[in-house]
């Protein structure tokens, strides 16, 4: 079994990753912003955000990633909102990423001992600043290696896309398989390059563990 169609296809596969890369970083961003907003204010906010937010949490994590593209690609044009293919599966994987940052970013603020709350207070901070200079600076050290990690499952999620017609990575390895027959050469040939994406990710995540902890 040669590599011939692995090798003479793998710049075409590379501008495949390229897209990928471009789908990963607007998922990874848009999700930690969003993720972060609802993550503290289902913490800290009113009791009705969290009446909100919670649910939100729970029903999309509770829900395949590849349903919610399905929703967004499908569904949605028949509320007269439509999308691109690309930006259907972006808003999507977004949005099912950004429950999992709102969960954790959650649980890390509540997280954060009471002691350092009060000690604020004592000092006559306002919630707010309360909140920007010891809850959330916490919150964060204990959230950025599982933040990390969640990222990482991001770009080997960018995938799905190519369920709904997206040239990334998955797709351009299809059509290659389909000219080539060279199934096994070329899917083990993506695999190193979502493996070359996505290890340094992990071994930043494994940097950051070590680097934050709690003495």
């Amino acid at each position: 079994m040669g590599t011939t169609g692995l090798l003479s296809s793998l710049p075409y596969l590379l501008q495949g990753a390229v897209v990928t890369l471009q789908l990963a970083v607007f998922t990874v961003a848009i999700s930690f912003i969003v993720g972060t907003l609802l993550g503290s204010a289902a913490a800290i906010g009113p009791r009705f955000a969290s009446w909100v937010i919670t649910p939100y949490i729970y029903v999309v994590r509770g829900v395949p990633v590849l349903v919610l593209i399905f929703v967004a690609y499908f569904a949605l044009p028949k509320l007269g909102v439509e999308f691109p293919p690309v930006y259907a599966a972006a808003i999507a994987l977004a949005a099912y990423f950004a429950a999992f940052v709102a969960d954790i970013v959650r649980g890390a603020i509540l997280a954060v001992p009471k002691l350092q709350v009060e000690a604020a207070k004592s000092i006559g901070m306002m919630p707010g600043q309360i909140l920007r200079k010891v809850q959330l600076p916490l919150a964060l050290r204990l959230a950025a290696p599982p933040l990390v990690t969640n990222a990482s499952i991001a770009v080997k999620s960018t995938s799905y896309a190519s369920i709904v017609g997206v040239w990334e990575l998955t797709y351009a390895s299809r059509e290659v398989v389909e000219r080539t027959l060279e199934a096994f050469q070329v899917f083990a040939g993506v695999m190193l390059i979502y493996f070359a994406i996505c290890y340094p990710i992990s071994l930043f995540a494994v940097h950051l563990q070590q680097r934050l902890k709690f003495d």
